[in-house]
């Protein structure tokens, strides 16, 4: 089994492992003191113990030199020598070369760093050496000075190299945690950077807009279906700049979104919103239609940290629904020619019904209704065809609105009289708003209607109007059938009719798209309640100002 690596004391000298310099420096302190031995008493110079520790010191520096640059173990067995070299040199019976024995210290602290037990425990055992026994005949136990030598000496060696292998122990162990912490935060760092990778890749690959802002407004992500958009690619803008310089456009194409309503200003106030749609286009340039949706991003206390926008291009869908109902628009108008000829002759032939047979009378009946109900799909038809076109203009004033629904509440009466319903107003004092009473009564009155249509008989219908100051609220609230939750959000889908009205109601299913472009145009909405058997409740808003 391979021996485990050493801990090394620091970076190579020359190519030669940091510990090297312990043997040159044991060395060099021995040869210092040849040279003074020389000029002071050569004497112990000339003892076979003398020459047999040069000797084994000369061994041991041959070894460090040559394999001092690898990483051999066998470098090991060089402080091993030295101190085997010091305590052959203690035997020298001159008290005065003693001192020499505090070089043991320098192998000492190299085998304790090895981090081996084997050579740590051999540097313990070699420390014994450096003591005088007096059944050798090399000390005077008597002496107190001898004793504590022969106490102190070793003991030092036998501590540091100890000490040096608990250090060195720990040292590995601190290196090796530190070694495997940097692995693993390596490989994290490579996960993060790879889905960070796939989630560019993800988010490039989508033909959507994707932008981010952190809190401050600063932009953080931007895909590159983003960053090439004809209208950001034209102008230079980023999207922040485009919202609130006017380059944002409302549905009239004409008017510019306001500063605070923009976008990406909302997102950045931490509003959450689907499908906003606005155009966008540099001033005599081509303007592009944008559905926007944004997302708030908060942190784990809720506090706001960003937001997330995804833009869509929508531009082409809508010039299709346009084309669209432009073509409806014109068949209709082209329908209203022979409708309007239709009328007047059958009012004509009605007004000398009596002088018809009774068959006759009946089937002129059945035509005026069916005439009748022309007469409201094309209606219908026209008016979808100018919400989309944006031929409507708001005619806006200071308006009432709980006189407005008991204007349209009383126009219902007769009709609802005449089914057994009852009409309820709840409102217990005026509520003022800036609208087009003409359309938001026409929207109101599509409501009452719906709701009536789908209310039996001996039924109840009540309509309340609050306010907040900023916001109005009608609410119809009928007894009628009801519907499925899951119908709820496709009720006003152009041409979308409920199941329950499918086989006996009539209509084509755009009343209430036009009840809710409406309420979009006066910065509201329309949302729906119902289940089936427990009746409608119908939420329509829309903005004081």
């Amino acid at each position: 089994m391979r021996p485990p690596a050493q801990t090394q004391l620091g970076s190579r000298i020359f190519g030669y492992r940091p510990e090297v310099a312990f043997q040159f420096v044991t060395v060099l302190i021995v040869a210092v003191a040849i040279v003074i031995a020389l000029l002071v008493d050569p004497s112990p110079l000339e003892t076979p113990a003398f020459a047999i520790a040069i000797m084994i010191f000369a061994v041991a520096t041959v070894l460090a030199v040559v394999i001092g640059r690898t990483d051999s173990s066998w470098l090991l067995m060089v402080p091993v020598l030295d101190m085997i070299a010091l305590v052959v040199m203690w035997q020298v019976p001159e008290q005065h070369v003693h001192p020499l024995s505090t070089l043991a210290i320098l192998p000492a602290v190299w085998l304790g760093w090895s981090g081996r037990p084997v050579f740590a425990g051999l540097a313990v055992l070699l420390s014994l050496g450096l003591a005088e026994f007096p059944w050798l005949g090399n000390g005077d136990p008597a002496d107190l000075e001898h004793a504590l030598r022969n106490f102190l000496t070793p003991a030092v060696v036998a501590v540091v190299a100890l000490s040096t292998f608990v250090a060195s122990n720990r040292t590995r162990s601190s290196i090796s945690s530190l070694v495997a912490q940097e692995r693993k935060t390596a490989a994290a760092l490579d996960r993060e950077k790879n889905t960070s990778q796939l989630l560019d890749a993800i988010l490039d690959a989508v033909n959507i807009g994707i932008v981010a802002y952190a809190a401050d407004g600063s932009q953080i992500l931007a895909n590159r279906t983003a960053q090439g958009h004809p209208v950001i690619r034209d102008t230079g803008l980023t999207p922040l700049e485009l919202d609130r310089q006017g380059y944002m456009l409302q549905r009239d194409r004409s008017t510019p979104v306001p500063a605070e309503r923009g976008i990406i200003t909302r997102a950045l106030d931490g509003d959450e919103y689907s499908n906003q749609i606005v155009w966008a286009g540099a001033p005599g340039g081509r303007q592009h239609a944008l559905a926007a949706s944004a997302r708030p991003l908060v942190d784990g206390d809720g506090r706001f940290e960003g937001t997330v926008i995804a833009i869509d291009d929508v531009t082409a869908y809508l010039e299709t629904i346009a084309a669209k109902d432009e073509f409806v628009g014109s068949v209709s108008h082209e329908f209203r020619t022979p409708l309007a000829s239709l009328v007047g002759y059958m009012e004509l032939i009605m007004e000398e019904q009596d002088q018809l047979p009774e068959n006759v009378r009946q089937h002129l009946e059945v035509m005026e209704r069916n005439v009748d109900r022309l007469q409201l799909i094309v209606q219908d038809l026209l008016e979808k065809a100018k919400q989309n076109t944006h031929v409507v203009r708001l005619q806006r004033e200071s308006t009432d609105v709980v006189a407005l629904c008991e204007e349209v509440l009383e126009r219902s009466g007769a009709a609802a009289e005449k089914s057994g319903m009852v009409l309820e107003l709840d409102a217990a004092e005026p509520v003022t708003a800036v609208i087009d009473p003409q359309r938001v009564g026409q929207a109101i009155d599509t409501l009452l209607t719906n709701a009536m249509t789908f209310t039996p008989c001996a039924g109840r219908i009540v309509v309340s109007v609050t306010s907040d100051g900023e916001i109005v609220s009608i609410v119809v609230r009928d007894s009628g059938i009801g519907m499925p939750s899951e119908e709820l959000e496709a009720l006003t889908s152009p041409f979308y009719r409920p199941t329950a009205s499918r086989e006996h109601f009539p209509g084509v299913g755009l009343r209430l798209t036009v009840a809710r472009a409406i309420m979009e145009e006066h910065r509201g909405s329309l949302s729906f309640d119902s289940a089936e058997g427990r009746g409608t409740t119908v939420t329509a808003t829309l903005a004081v100002r």
